[in-house]
């Protein structure tokens, strides 16, 4: 198996972090857990969109970069 480059690397990254935060809003919407709960449960919602588009920015500027030695 060959060492994915760092652009494929983020995207499985990316993937893993968009199909954990489905499931952790399906985990949300049929709990019927306290308010606390339910707070810390979006928070961390929250934070891992807010990781999934930090990642993809970097997956960005990753293509868009000219491969190393051709600058």
């Amino acid at each position: 198996m060959k060492t994915p480059l760092p652009n494929e690397m983020l995207e499985t990254i990316a993937a893993d972090i968009a199909e954990n935060t489905v499931l952790l809003e399906l985990i949300y919407k049929h709990s019927s857990e306290d308010h606390e709960t339910d707070c810390a449960m979006a928070c961390l919602i929250r934070s891992m969109k807010k990781t999934l588009d930090t990642t993809n920015e970097y997956i960005k500027s990753l293509s868009e970069s000219p491969p190393a030695g051709t600058w």
